[in-house]
Parts: structure tokens; sequence; C-alpha cells
């Protein structure tokens, strides 16, 4: 009920959906071995006006954020993985020696 007769509330989900989407579009493009770019500050009105006459995007709608795709000019080196079995901790936070946490 409050969703539906709250419109703040409900429009704080709806972007926070489009967040998700655009999170997992770039863990899509990043899978498919392209690179992703979040381009910034394209809600302002003077740029959100740009973009709309630039892509033919009508009125009635509003650019959320934008992205540039492509094939990576250069490819990131490796990255260092710690061990998993030094990362995952079952029932609890870590060792514990006598009580205590260990650093």
């Amino acid at each position: 009920m409050g969703v539906r007769y709250d419109p703040n509330r409900c429009h704080l989900i709806f972007t926070s959906g489009l967040a998700s989407a655009f999170l997992y579009m770039h863990l899509a493009a990043t899978t498919l071995g392209l690179a992703s770019q979040w381009v910034s500050a394209i809600t302002t009105p003077f740029s959100s006006c740009m973009i709309k006459s630039l892509l033919g995007v009508p009125a009635e709608m509003e650019p959320y954020d934008m992205m540039a795709v492509g094939y990576p000019a250069l490819h990131p080196s490796p990255k260092f993985m710690r061990d998993p079995e030094k990362m995952i901790h079952y029932d609890d936070s870590g060792r514990r020696i006598s009580g205590a946490m260990m650093r």
C-alpha cells in the first residue's frame, strides 16, 4: 500500500531498479569481452537536452544514465587473487584464538 500511494517511494524503487540493471549491463559487457565506461553528468538539463536531441529520444522520456561500450584498446593485467580458503569463513568472521579475534 505504501508504494502505491507514495510517489517518492515509487520513484526511489524505480531508480534503484535502473541502477541494478545498469550494473548488470556493465557485468554482461565484461563477460562478453567488452569494455564499458559510465558516462557521468548526463542528467543535467543541458546535457540531457543535447543527448536527447543527438539520439532522437522523445520529449516525454528522460535519460537515466549512459554507458560507452566497445572493444578494449588495452587489456588489464591479471589481478592477484587471494586463496579462497583464506577469505571464506563459516559460522563466524574468522579464526579465533582463546576467545579473541585474530588480526
